[in-house]
């Protein structure tokens, strides 16, 4: 009791109170003064850009500045002018930029927070995007008879283009999950992984003939004994010298399949640099810090390829971000003239424009045949996306009489959108059903109740609503079930028939 006594009497002394008082004073006006100072210089550098400002990295749309045209009684009285000018301010403030990056930074280091969205750090310092650990966890898995349907129609337009001498490759990039399972933090329970997409994708492709080349399977191999990282700490993608070995191997693998020359490996000169080259710091640069992350070594590969032969093989690639390694420095030496198409949606190199240019999918059965080999490459994170469609658009392409319904291309939306995929991910779980039961579900559910607005509605579609009709009237369905019972035949092509004649029925009465 004496001791605090007199710690009281020391703490609360006159001196002790005289001191204080005027650090206070100064602490507080310093920072009134930095306050002010930045309310005066944020609307000047916005008018005269008095400081170059760091771009910050990642992907958005970006907004425009603020402009009083915009204002009409209508949107005044809605609320929609002030929330429209409001949000453009926000968005357009001078030193926005580094006032972004000292939040940032600040959240880092102080709670170890990131506002990369889907991104986080594991164990050792290794940063993971969060789609990678789902898909190797296999809580993304999408489930065999998706699978199946997407390998048998790639298979039919690998014979298809194999008439005309023309190499459809099926390429499977790593994933930095399955590649660094031992750095994945505890919550996700990595040793309790299920069936992952990589998993049966890779093993039925081979069964069922494809022509493969894993380059997973390969990364894994060199694990123990790679001279250098094939994935390093803070990238999402394979490092600048994992893309380095996966482009040789990937041009010898298409000199084997081709039976033409390709591009042969120049002894490689490996700059070695304290600093993570290029997309070895994508995640890093994504969390917009003041600082850089510590730094990890690395090598930077400089010219790989030695002249290109004569006859080189004009290419079409589906692929990813991960061929963006490759594209400049590694896929104009390998093929002299290729296309990219990205996510087998945009062109490059014009993907992030805004809006970005689309790839002109009309007449695709002729575009593929001018090409005289095919690659389609998805990375593990990618592979719920299905192919992104390319395998359905391209056996279209070939079997032009095949019909498809609206309701499937609604579910390969929800393949492909990630916001929608990962809606369905978590309904899924909370219902404790099947991923790919929900995804059919939501999209039953979606094609019902848009079909009657539902413009270009061609014989299938209404097959296809009427076929839902029956499973959802009691009374139909029972009947349905019992005659496929009793002519021991299987319950989706009663409902089929049933659907036929229904809607031939319908037509003969108008």
């Amino acid at each position: 009791m004496v001791a605090i006594f007199f710690s009281f009497v020391r703490e609360t002394s006159p001196l002790k109170i005289n001191l204080q008082l005027p650090c206070m004073r100064i602490t507080k006006i310093t920072l009134l003064f930095i306050i002010l100072l930045s309310m005066a210089v944020s609307p000047l550098q916005r008018r005269f850009h008095l400081f170059r400002e760091a771009p910050l990295h990642g992907y958005f749309i970006p907004v425009p500045m603020p402009e009083l045209k915009f204002f009409t009684w209508g949107r005044w009285f809605g609320s929609v002018f002030q929330d429209e000018m409001t949000t453009r301010l926000n968005e357009n403030i001078g030193l926005r930029n580094p006032l972004i990056r000292i939040r940032n930074q600040y959240d880092w280091s102080l709670f170890g927070l990131t506002h990369a969205q889907g991104f986080l750090e594991g164990k050792d310092r290794y940063f993971f995007e969060e789609d990678y650990i789902h898909e190797y966890s296999g809580r993304y898995f999408v489930g065999t008879n998706v699978i199946e349907r997407k390998l048998s129609r790639l298979k039919n337009v690998m014979d298809s283009l194999a008439v005309y001498h023309i190499p459809l490759i099926l390429v499977f990039e790593p994933g930095k999950a399955s590649f660094y399972p031992e750095y994945i933090p505890d919550r996700f329970s990595p040793a309790k992984r299920t069936i992952s997409n990589y998993d049966y994708f890779s093993k039925r492709a081979e069964e069922l003939g494809l022509t493969v080349l894993d380059l997973n399977r390969y990364f894994l191999q060199m694990k123990d004994t790679s001279r250098y990282p094939l994935f390093p700490r803070y990238g999402m993608h394979w490092s600048m010298y994992g893309a380095h070995l996966a482009a040789g191997k990937l041009s010898g693998f298409i000199g084997k399949v081709t039976a033409k020359p390709m591009p042969g490996f120049k002894s490689c000169e490996l700059q070695p640099t304290d600093k993570s080259p290029g997309t070895d710091y994508d995640i890093g640069d994504m969390m917009n810090l003041v600082w850089r992350l510590p730094s990890t070594p690395g090598v930077n590969p400089v010219v790989p390829f030695a002249s290109i032969p004569d006859g080189t093989l004009p290419a079409l690639v589906v692929a990813d971000s991960y061929y963006l390694n490759l594209v400049e420095t590694y896929s104009k030496k390998m093929f002299g003239k290729s296309d990219f198409w990205y996510y087998n949606s945009s062109v490059y190199p014009h993907q992030n424009d805004y809006p970005s240019v689309k790839i002109d999918k009309s007449g695709l059965r002729e575009k593929l045949k001018q090409y005289k080999v095919v690659l389609l490459m998805v990375s593990e994170i990618n592979l719920h996306c299905c192919f992104w469609n390319f395998a359905d658009e391209a056996y279209r392409a070939f079997h032009p009489t095949m019909k498809f319904s609206q309701l499937d291309n609604i579910e390969n939306a929800i393949w492909v959108d990630r916001e929608w995929f990962r809606f369905m991910v978590g309904r899924a779980k909370a219902q404790r059903l099947p991923l790919d039961r929900m995804v059919r579900e939501n999209a039953e559910y979606t094609f019902s109740s848009g079909y009657k607005d539902s413009p270009g509605k061609t014989y299938w579609d209404t097959v296809e609503y009427i076929s839902l009709n029956i499973k959802n009237n009691a009374e139909w369905y029972a009947q349905v079930k019992k005659t496929a019972h009793d002519e021991h035949r299987s319950l989706d092509s009663v409902i089929l028939l049933n659907a036929i004649y229904s809607y031939e029925q319908s037509k003969n009465k108008h």
